[in-house]
C-alpha cells in the first residue's frame, strides 16, 4: 500500500482543498450513520474532495486537545 501511495503522490500527500474540523466530523457522522449510503465515493462527491482524502479522514482518529 505504501509503495502505491508513493507512486501516486511522489511529492507527498498535499491536498488542494482542506476541510474544517466540523466538516470532517460531519463526514464521519454520515459514514457512521449509514456506511452503505454514504460510501467513500459518495462522500467524496458531496464534499468535493478526493476519495483518498475521504479514506484518510475516516481512518484518522486524531482530535485536537480539549483546551483548543
Amino acid at each position: 500500500h505504501r509503495a502505491k501511495i508513493k507512486e501516486l503522490y511522489p511529492e507527498g500527500w498535499a491536498p488542494a482543498r482542506k476541510l474544517s474540523r466540523e466538516a470532517m466530523d460531519g463526514l464521519r457522522a454520515l459514514h457512521q450513520y449509514d456506511p452503505e449510503s454514504f460510501s467513500t465515493p459518495v462522500l467524496a462527491s458531496k464534499f468535493h474532495i478526493s476519495p483518498e482524502a475521504v479514506r484518510r479522514i475516516l481512518k484518522s482518529r486524531w482530535e485536537p486537545p480539549r483546551d483548543q
